[in-house]
């Protein structure tokens, strides 16, 4: 499952439709220091509308977690620090994911191992029968 995960945040950091869409925006706001300063603008309140909306999420019904790596997302197209940050708690994420993958694993095993086994395992015509077994 953690390869699942890995997998899909190697997709993410590529880059999509909406990747390349924002880096034409960014170099067509470059042209003119107006649009420059609208764009920066722009970034920095829409980063902070989604991050201070993902902090109430956090003690209010709704995905907190999503909407502040959203926020720290659209801050990290301008800013270093947001994308070192972010890249951060990716690093913190994966961790913590694969801990507990590998702590159900060692649960699952050891309930597997524990359980009493009353199967034999093998196709039906071929396990071996006890003498007081009337097949």
């Amino acid at each position: 499952m953690s390869s699942e995960l890995h997998e899909e945040i190697e997709r993410g950091e590529r880059g999509g439709r909406v990747h390349r869409a924002v880096l034409r925006l960014r170099a067509w706001s470059e042209r003119h220091p107006v649009l420059r300063v609208l764009h920066k603008a722009t970034v920095i309140v829409l980063g902070g509308v989604f991050v201070l909306a993902g902090i109430v999420m956090l003690v209010t019904p709704g995905p907190g977690w999503l909407a502040i790596f959203l926020g720290l997302g659209i801050w990290s197209t301008e800013f270093e620090w947001a994308h070192r940050l972010n890249q951060r708690i990716k690093q913190v994420a994966l961790r913590a994911w694969r801990w507990w993958a590998n702590i159900m694993a060692q649960w699952r095993y050891r309930r597997a191992r524990d359980r009493p086994h009353t199967m034999v395992q093998g196709p039906r015509h071929m396990r071996a029968t006890t003498p007081d077994d009337p097949r």
